[in-house]
């Protein structure tokens, strides 16, 4: 039989973990949190990713096997394309079935389409908005352009960077539907978030992208997308 003392320090351990994950994901609402895979090494907080339904942010093959054996599922995922060689990618999207991938080149979204299967479309979320990626999303089979990403630079203050980022980001899907006609519905910034360092309550933060994505719509007429926001690599030490 173990001890009370054994017992008590991971009691207030999960508590912790759980308090601060639903103190995250409440005071950002109606912004969503994409959180780092690096996180769920507790298992506190992959069981609390699980259970709530949170996208998990994947920017490497270390990052996929900890949010796989973490039990999240492929469709929660996040996949950053730029951390991935290619056969690793070709199995994220035909072997896994992941719900987004982050293409940043139009060699990657060629990659994407040549591995499309059948009985799905993979959906995706652009880091860059030239021309020609554009259009290899909308030409490639079984590809569905979703969402433009947006990064900031880990030494920008986050506070201003995210609703900057928010509001150019507005400005490209606008400028897609104007040379396409396709209307994106997700945002997705990040890069410079550091959870680890900044306040419990977000609610602020998540007020003044709410701004910057309510001026925006409003002056280009663009419908409200859903805004995702994903942590730096900085996150987990508070939650471990």
């Amino acid at each position: 039989m173990r001890s009370t003392s054994s017992v008590m320090p991971q009691c207030s351990g999960e508590r912790e973990a759980m308090r601060r994950c639903a103190t995250y994901c409440r005071s950002l609402d109606p912004v969503e949190l994409a959180l780092p895979a690096r996180a769920l090494r507790d298992n506190n907080v992959a069981k609390w990713a699980r259970d709530h339904g949170l996208l998990v942010a994947v920017c490497s093959s270390g990052d996929l096997a900890v949010a796989i054996g973490a039990g999240i599922h492929p469709m929660r995922l996040v996949v950053h394309a730029e951390g991935f060689s290619g056969d690793e990618l070709v199995f994220c999207s035909a072997n896994l079935g992941v719900g987004r991938v982050v293409a940043n080149s139009v060699d990657q979204i060629h990659l994407l389409a040549s591995c499309a299967v059948r009985h799905r479309r993979q959906r995706v979320i652009l880091g860059v908005t030239g021309a020609d990626a554009v259009a290899a999303v909308l030409d490639g089979p079984r590809l569905d352009l979703v969402g433009l990403y947006g990064e900031i630079d880990s030494g920008q203050d986050y506070f201003t960077g995210y609703p900057a980022a928010v509001g150019d980001t507005i400005e490209a899907m606008a400028d897609i539907r104007r040379a396409h006609g396709v209307v994106l519905t997700r945002v997705l910034v990040g890069g410079g978030f550091d959870l680890d360092a900044g306040p419990d309550d977000l609610s602020e933060f998540a007020e003044a992208i709410e701004m910057a994505l309510d001026d925006a719509c409003a002056t280009l007429r663009f419908p409200r997308p859903v805004v995702v926001v994903s942590a730096g690599p900085a996150m987990p030490g508070r939650l471990g």
